[in-house]
């Protein structure tokens, strides 16, 4: 086994070194190999040589695969490129979605925002629950119609000033409140007081009082 991993790492050696040789002069070494394997052909003893060639070959891919340095425990990286890049997050998904719309997005149009490809797109739309059409009309495309997300379906963006507003407004109500609950006034009396949702403590409701 080790020997048949050897010729296959010797061989790749050989051939990328066969392949940059070329490189340096594509032409020129056309030219030489052709004019060397025509002359080779012409030859009595043709079927000598290419066995001895072919002997040769494997003589020297076992030398250099048996050579080549392990790489056990070691990450391949032709691995870690096949990962690819991660899966987006929904809250990137929705940014990139609102960014590119017009009126719809396309998946390309999403994985171009982002930097990454369409099937990382795909698997994070996949992932968020955001629906995929078939095809949707984008603007400014090449292809109008594509496979993407219809604007209907994009999640609302989140907008943390708003909610810590509100919940400004709420927390300086309420203070308000306990303050003007802090005399020695006793009994109903005209006015406005906040109470907390027993079911759910992020909602609070309004009470009026009329004087009675």
């Amino acid at each position: 086994m080790r020997v048949w991993v050897a010729i296959w790492v010797g061989s790749t050696a050989i051939t990328r070194a066969i392949a940059a040789w070329i490189a340096r002069g594509v032409t020129l070494k056309l030219i030489i190999i052709i004019g060397v394997a025509g002359f080779v052909k012409g030859l009595p003893w043709t079927t000598n040589i290419v066995l001895a060639l072919v002997v040769g070959w494997l003589l020297t891919a076992i030398a250099l695969g048996l050579l080549a340095p392990a790489a056990e425990g070691q990450p391949d990286p032709s691995d870690e490129a096949a990962a690819g890049p991660p899966i987006p997050t929904r809250e990137e998904l929705t940014a990139a979605l609102h960014k590119v719309a017009a009126p719809h997005a396309h998946i390309t149009a999403v994985a171009e925002h982002l930097g990454t490809s369409t099937e990382r797109v795909r698997e994070g739309l996949d992932g968020a629950g955001i629906p995929v059409s078939g095809g949707v009309r984008m603007k400014g495309r090449k292809a109008a119609v594509s496979p993407g997300v219809k604007k209907d379906d994009f999640p609302p963006l989140s907008s943390p000033d708003q909610e810590t507003t509100q919940e400004g407004v709420v927390a300086g109500a309420l203070t308000s409140n306990n303050n003007s609950n802090n005399t020695d006034e006793q009994g109903p009396r005209e006015g406005m007081s906040i109470i907390q949702d027993d079911t759910n403590p992020r909602f609070w409701h309004v009470l009026t009082r009329s004087r009675s």
